[in-house]
């Protein structure tokens, strides 16, 4: 803790009547230095005020880093002596030098002294960017388009397809969609899928149950085991080339199926389970037919023993094109043995929530950034919400307390990402070791290079230096907090521009355009 010592001097002029019995004390102000230079560090210092004659106050404003004064009046009209002042001064992580003004007033003449404390800004972090370093392509982000036999007349608007994936909207790029078991109920979605096509957008979509008749239990709900009975693997696999036909002869391009929502779960709605084994013989004898990219196995947390045995089969693995989980109770991870084999890693189906107001709250949402981060980290190439309009997801409801129609704070966090990771490459950069509030991650364009760094903490954390590995021409930056959305962000460039400064604030998420 640094401690610096100030002497401020308060010198009382003594003026004396002559041959008089009762001798009169007429008390002034000196200061002997009106100017104090402070390290950008936190620590303690101190002043000595010298009085005489006088009693003295300090003023000084409620808001700024100097605390924690021992003393903030005294003095005596009686005699003369000194008072020595210890205080606080907080850590300068604002990027720029600040200053306090401590006013000192004698009650006794009305006089007042000013001093001026100033204090330098902490040196920027430094951290480098190295595109020599690159991980995996990133596909886009999105979520779940809401199902209409399940949800009613919670459904998506044409209005909210726009907001979420249109020209000026937030940068979504991918949706999932329910394949349901009765081709009759294949146009209840098609209007919203219709609008999505017409914006690019990417669109795959999960069964969650074959149809009746081809499972062990003969029904829709799961709850008791019902799997797909062998006899019947080609005919699912009529059966979702069907549903890819009857999209694409309706204008909807269905870039991938998978076989199944969540093998490995068995609840009493549509579901259905299978074994690894099971996939494996789907997966080698009968997926080569379908007509589309395939997805399996979408295990609730990742479970790798579910598409292990596809990416090792050599005949297998050739006929897995992308390997899709969910996080439900973890499973955040690396997949080597994927990316050995070239297949892509989705995360399709997430979510989280309190049933609470809270759902939709800032904090709740900088969980869902320190999860798309995780998945980031672990080479994923796309992460994919649950259902798009909910109160706990991007679109408000009209429950908990949403509107009905309004951008909820996690579709501001998803837009950071799939603004500026989308169609990029993950590259290197450097961490803050030992702060786990702050994450960051790096991408790299055919024309830019892009950051998006998060800082849950409550805390400011200060200015840092990203040293880059090229000259870039300029940057842009833009901003979210919980008070303001997607607004330009101050950042400045280097002279030799080949470094970037941006000053992090609390609970805050930005992104960084460099402009090769």
């Amino acid at each position: 803790m640094n401690k610096s010592v100030f002497m401020i001097f308060l010198l009382p002029l003594l003026l004396i009547s002559c041959k008089k019995d009762n001798e009169t004390k007429n008390p002034s102000m000196e200061i002997s230095t009106n100017e104090i230079a402070l390290t950008h560090g936190a620590g303690r210092a101190e002043l000595t005020l010298h009085w005489g004659y006088s009693e003295w106050e300090l003023q000084i404003a409620k808001e700024g880093f100097l605390s924690d004064f021992t003393f903030k009046q005294g003095g005596s009209l009686a005699h003369a002596s000194a008072t020595r002042i210890h205080f606080n001064y907080s850590e300068n992580a604002t990027g720029k030098e600040r200053q306090q003004e401590l006013i000192f007033r004698n009650r006794t003449t009305g006089i007042e002294q000013v001093v001026k404390i100033s204090q330098l800004p902490k040196p920027p972090i430094e951290l480098a960017v190295n595109v020599a370093v690159k991980y995996q392509n990133v596909s886009g982000f999105g979520g779940m388009l809401n199902p209409a036999i399940w949800l009613g007349s919670n459904q998506l608007t044409e209005r909210d397809v726009d907001l979420l994936y249109g020209e000026n909207g937030l940068g979504f790029s991918m949706l999932r969609m329910m394949i349901y078991p009765d081709p009759a109920n294949w146009d209840n979605d098609l209007a919203i899928a219709k609008k999505a096509q017409s914006l690019g957008v990417r669109i795959f979509a999960s069964p969650w149950t074959p149809p009746a008749h081809m499972k062990s239990n003969k029904q829709q709900a799961g709850g008791n085991g019902g799997f797909l009975l062998p006899e019947y693997y080609q005919d699912y696999v009529n059966h979702l080339n069907a549903f890819v036909d009857y999209m694409a002869g309706n204008g909807v391009t269905i870039e991938a199926v998978s076989i199944q929502n969540e093998p490995d779960w068995d609840p009493d709605y549509d579901a259905c389970v299978w074994t690894p084994a099971q996939i494996l013989t789907f997966m080698r004898d009968y997926a080569q037919d379908i007509k589309v990219k395939v997805i399996a196995a979408e295990a609730v947390n990742f479970k790798k023993e579910y598409t292990d045995p596809v990416l090792n089969d050599p005949i297998a693995v050739n006929n897995l094109d992308i390997v899709g989980t969910h996080l439900y109770g973890g499973g955040i991870g690396d997949y080597p043995l994927a990316r050995q084999h070239g297949k892509e890693i989705w995360m399709t189906e997430h979510l989280h929530n309190t049933n609470s107001q809270d759902d939709w709250s800032w904090d709740q949402a900088l969980m869902v950034g320190e999860e798309i981060y995780g998945c980031m980290e672990a080479n994923f190439n796309a992460y994919i919400w649950w259902y798009l309009k909910r109160y706990y997801s991007m679109i408000g409801d009209g429950q908990q307390g949403t509107t009905i129609g309004q951008l909820l704070p996690r579709s501001t966090i998803m837009a950071h990402y799939a603004q500026y990771a989308t169609g990029r490459q993950r590259v290197d950069i450097d961490k803050i070791v030992g702060n786990n509030n702050f994450v960051l991650t790096a991408y790299e364009g055919e024309y830019d290079i892009t950051l998006v760094l998060q800082n849950s903490a409550e805390t400011h954390l200060g200015v840092i230096q990203f040293d880059l590995p090229v000259e870039v021409s300029q940057v842009e930056a833009i901003e979210s907090t919980e008070e303001s959305t997607m607004v330009n962000k101050n950042v400045a460039l280097s002279e030799n521009k080949k470094a970037v400064v941006v000053n992090v604030g609390a609970q805050s998420i930005i992104s960084i355009k460099l402009i090769k």
